[in-house]
């Protein structure tokens, strides 16, 4: 039972300062993350326009620049094939693993949620049957009973008056 209780208050909870230090941190290293895919992506168009420009000056200068540079074209399409499909190699197994993943976590999860709801269910009733419909009975029997008074006494008052005091 002593090892359930919090610790005590004399102690220095470091989480209240690591908190915004970390979430400082998170934010930095996001903000890098984003930088990196900026300037990658910069790169690439960069890289990009060099060979076409690169190519179309080849092809204008001879004719076998346009071969050079058709042959480049081709040895980058096959390229991109391949990341193209080692990507979609990736995306197969990613989708694998989350189908595993609500197989075997989501999917007992929410039978013991659906568990819990029944329980909930035969509860309420539970409480209804046994609880609530003998107390509203009592209750109506006791504003039944109180009713039939109310109503004696006033026959009984209009039989015989009120006597006053002088």
């Amino acid at each position: 039972m002593a090892e359930q209780l919090p610790a005590p208050a004399t102690q220095a909870t470091p989480t209240t300062e690591a908190t915004p230090q970390t979430s400082v941190d998170q934010v930095r290293k996001s903000q890098r993350q984003r930088q990196l895919v900026l300037g990658g992506a910069i790169v690439l168009v960069v890289l990009i326009l060099a060979v076409l420009i690169g190519g179309s000056y080849a092809a204008y200068q001879n004719p076998d620049g346009a071969r050079t540079t058709r042959d480049i074209a081709i040895i980058v399409l096959a390229a991109l094939s391949i990341v193209i499909g080692v990507l979609m190699i990736l995306l197969l197994y990613q989708m694998t693993l989350l189908t595993l993943m609500m197989r075997d976590e989501i999917k007992p999860l929410l039978e013991s949620i659906n568990e819990t709801m029944n329980t909930v269910r035969g509860t309420a009733v539970f409480m209804s049957d046994n609880v609530v419909r003998p107390t509203i009975n009592v209750a109506s029997m006791f504003a039944g009973v109180r009713r039939i008074f109310e109503s004696l006494a006033g026959i009984r008052s209009s039989v015989q008056p009120k006597q006053r005091k002088e």
